[in-house]
């Protein structure tokens, strides 16, 4: 550094510093000009490095200053992970019906802070023919919108009208209209899917993407975060669209510890997703047709 008020950093440092800049960018090739954020990170590295009486700032010096400065939000995320582990709010093994862990962001500008958000829906036949919701805050509309879109894929692949036939609930699992909702409409219609065909759903994924009404997943924001978030909550399979593979910035100590699958299409994310059993094979016949 140029004052001298702190030692100079190691390359892993700086290497590190990079991977933080990019990450706060959200986008994999861009670093951020946050250079404030940046700068108070450097200055409390050094500090760490000072008070260890380091002739270097070192990586550890760096991961622990990111850590002691966290945001807000990331304190909050910090908290609600540790309550949901708590009281088992989360599934991270296992199977169920029309439950999945779709993946969030807290904060309007990076840095994120990526949260697990579980996710359950139930289908049932009959009623009024008018499709009724229950979810929290402004992510009811968000619902709304991502059924409206599912409901045109279910009635190509399955013939059947989810918005007559069906009355479809949905609730978003202690969560706050303060989350981004659109990216969570893929973990919707896989939720809807599910308890539609009562096909279980994988319980050690996270997801994350958008849904066109031609089944297309469409890129998202905060997609380091999310990924990051799922990681901390115990998931170490994580869905992301495709065309978010560029923007993905993570430490190598989460690459060696986590699958990433990247989808194009809301028919690749069932048939990864969806706990497939011989009984199944009719529906999962129906789907795969979409990939051809």
């Amino acid at each position: 550094t140029g004052d001298g008020k702190i030692p100079h950093f190691s390359a892993n440092a700086c290497e590190l510093i990079i991977l933080e800049a990019k990450k706060r960018a959200d986008k994999g090739k861009e670093l951020t000009t946050r250079f404030r954020e940046l700068g108070g990170i450097i200055r409390a590295a050094g500090d760490l490095a000072v008070k260890r009486e380091s002739k270097l700032t070192q990586e550890e010096d760096v991961k622990l200053a990111i850590k002691k400065i966290k945001s807000i939000e990331g304190q909050m995320i910090s908290r609600y992970i540790d309550n949901v582990k708590n009281y088992s709010i989360i599934s991270t093994t296992g199977v169920e019906v029309g439950k999945i862990n779709g993946l969030a962001v807290i904060g309007q500008t990076p840095p994120y802070a990526g949260m697990v958000m579980p996710i359950e829906a139930e289908v049932v036949k009959g009623g009024k023919g008018s499709t009724q919701f229950i979810a929290t805050g402004k992510l009811g509309d968000i619902a709304k919108e991502s059924v409206t879109n599912i409901s045109a894929l279910i009635k190509k692949i399955f013939g059947e009208d989810l918005t007559k036939d069906y009355s479809v609930y949905i609730q978003f699992i202690q969560t706050h209209s303060g989350v981004e909702g659109d990216s969570a409409s893929i973990a919707i219609a896989t939720a809807v899917v599910s308890a539609l065909k009562n096909i279980p759903i994988r319980q050690d994924i996270a997801l994350t993407g958008s849904l066109s009404i031609r089944g297309e997943v469409l890129p998202i924001g905060g997609v380091s975060a999310k990924v990051e978030g799922a990681y901390a909550s115990g998931i170490n399979t994580i869905i992301v669209p495709q065309s978010n593979m560029q923007d993905l910035v993570i430490s190598d100590e989460i690459i060696k510890d986590v699958k990433i699958i990247p989808v194009s299409s809301l028919a690749q994310v069932l048939l990864e997703v969806l706990d497939w059993q011989e009984k199944d094979k009719k529906v999962k016949s129906m789907i795969e047709k979409l990939l051809k």
